[in-house]
């Protein structure tokens, strides 16, 4: 870290602000401890400090100021002091820089929102560049929601604004800047000017920058940190490109041997196919990547995924699916049952019978429970009756509803609770998502090593859950049932969140 000897670099964050567009995820927390790729976004800063040795940190905060507070209480390696803008609904940052004076008055120091998520080695980059007075420039990108900078003829930064044309914008201000002890007090002086004298409260800490750019009176250089990540989070659309840039920094999506895609809200919705998504799963095929197919509805047998598929451009096979009744089937056959009574459709009868067992509602072996599209009031009763004398029932899955065109359907864990409240009998066993037992017949017959394989899903309690419950990286896709609101206070969270699949 390139800093003069006897230089004290000290860290401010301004984290005033409410982030309404990120509502409802800031209704009741601040928006930097809204998280990307599993991290709160405070501490992709707080570790880009760390980094850089920069232990001494302000942070201003204002709306849901405790959370930060709390956030930052047991962070024993940084000395970090909170300073409070009480007025943050009718202030904005320059007014909670000005707070901070008497802390960095002459002080040499780096200023930054706490909206980022950046690279963690950012902060180290901007201490060791041999410019004592420097912003962070994105060159050559422009961003209309950005800070954009010029420079002048001797390459000192003549201006910043979101307004500047993409002509004259040499890049974009990714909001971290250096300030030298002189700088710092040229600075801080220029602020309680707008805000004292002026009585103006309400203006972007770069308003006084830009007034001492235009009048030559601070001389800032542009650092290049082009190649290096980073996102200004402002609204759902960053936090998407957040969570897709950052996520990916141990190990890309493209880096598995197999993908097990979910179907209903992750390859199609209903009748409707994903187009980004078909043609994704169609590139990973020509890329030699094993494709599996994976699902909880046991109302169809294998036969007829394989058309749906088809119809929407993919060469699939049989063999590529898994459905909630292959695992019901193995374990029947494990327990070597010969009679099944079955509350399910014709095509799940179908599978039953193919696989060498009898239907009949005469003392069976066992009831099995599925996704039954054609359920009548009678299967429901012959149900509660064989269960009432002492038959076992097994479900080939949990799922409460079903995403469809026209909005969620039940599912069979509706008809579960309902039994379970007429006979006071829960089931045996219950098959399918969130249990591993899909994802580990993928993993015996394709000889797949965890490591190398990813679950893409559109569900965090089925198919995320099934995910961590078998040890396996996974996808959660926002195209089906989970908003990405949900995410935030699950404890089940994904490796990757993406808007719909892509690599």
């Amino acid at each position: 870290m390139i800093i003069a000897k006897g230089d004290k670099m000290i860290g401010i964050i301004l984290a005033a602000g409410v982030g309404s567009r990120l509502r409802p995820m800031t209704n009741s927390k601040p928006k930097c401890l809204v998280t990307v790729a599993g991290k709160p976004i405070l501490d992709y800063q707080l570790n880009s400090y760390r980094l850089a040795g920069i232990k001494d940190i302000f942070i201003i905060v204002g709306y849901e100021g405790d959370k930060i507070k709390k956030h930052c209480k047991y962070i024993k390696d940084l000395n970090i002091t909170i300073i409070e803008n009480n007025e943050y609904e009718d202030t904005n940052n320059m007014y909670s820089l000005f707070l901070a004076k008497k802390y960095a008055y002459g002080e040499s120091f780096i200023l930054n929102n706490a909206d980022l998520a950046i690279d963690s080695n950012i902060i180290e980059k901007i201490c060791e560049s041999p410019f004592s007075d420097l912003i962070a420039v994105d060159v050559g990108v422009f961003n209309e929601e950005s800070m954009k900078v010029t420079v002048n003829d001797d390459n000192k930064v003549s201006n910043i604004s979101k307004l500047i044309d993409e002509k004259e914008s040499v890049g974009c201000s990714i909001d971290f800047y250096k300030f030298s002890k002189d700088s710092s007090k040229i600075f801080f002086d220029e602020i309680e000017r707008i805000v004292l004298r002026e009585n103006n409260k309400k203006d972007w800490t770069e308003i006084a920058m830009q007034r001492l750019f235009i009048d030559r009176k601070m001389k800032f250089d542009v650092l290049d940190i082009s190649g290096c990540s980073w996102v200004e989070i402002d609204n759902y659309a960053d936090l998407a490109l957040a969570d897709k840039i950052f996520s990916q920094k141990n190990k890309k999506i493209s880096d598995y041997k197999c993908y097990c895609f979910d179907l209903d809200g992750t390859v199609y919705v209903g009748r409707e196919p994903i187009k980004e998504v078909i043609d994704e799963i169609n590139s990973l095929k020509k890329s030699g990547k094993l494709i599996r197919f994976i699902s909880n509805n046991s109302s169809k047998c294998k036969s007829e995924y394989v058309n749906k598929l088809k119809n929407y451009g993919i060469d699939v096979s049989t063999e590529d699916i898994k459905i909630s009744s292959d695992s019901v089937i193995d374990f029947l056959n494990k327990e070597q049952a010969k009679k099944i009574y079955v509350v399910g459709t014709k095509s799940l009868q179908k599978n039953i019978i193919d696989a060498g067992f009898e239907i009949c509602s005469h003392e069976p072996d066992f009831i099995v429970l599925g996704y039954d599209t054609e359920l009548t009031y009678s299967k429901l009763v012959t149900a509660c009756r064989l269960i009432n004398c002492g038959v076992d029932y097994i479900a080939t899955h949990c799922d409460v509803f079903c995403p469809s065109e026209n909005g969620p359907i039940p599912d069979i864990g509706t008809v579960v609770t309902m039994l379970e409240m007429t006979t006071g009998r829960k089931p045996y066993r219950v098959f399918g998502k969130p249990n591993p037992d899909l994802l580990n017949l993928i993993l015996n017959e394709d000889r797949l090593e965890k490591d190398d394989l990813l679950m893409i899903g559109d569900r965090i309690y089925t198919d995320i859950q099934m995910a961590e419950n078998t040890g396996i990286d996974s996808v959660l896709v926002l195209t089906g049932d989970t908003k990405r609101e949900d995410i935030e206070d699950s404890s089940v969270k994904p490796t990757y969140i993406l808007q719909h699949f892509s690599q």
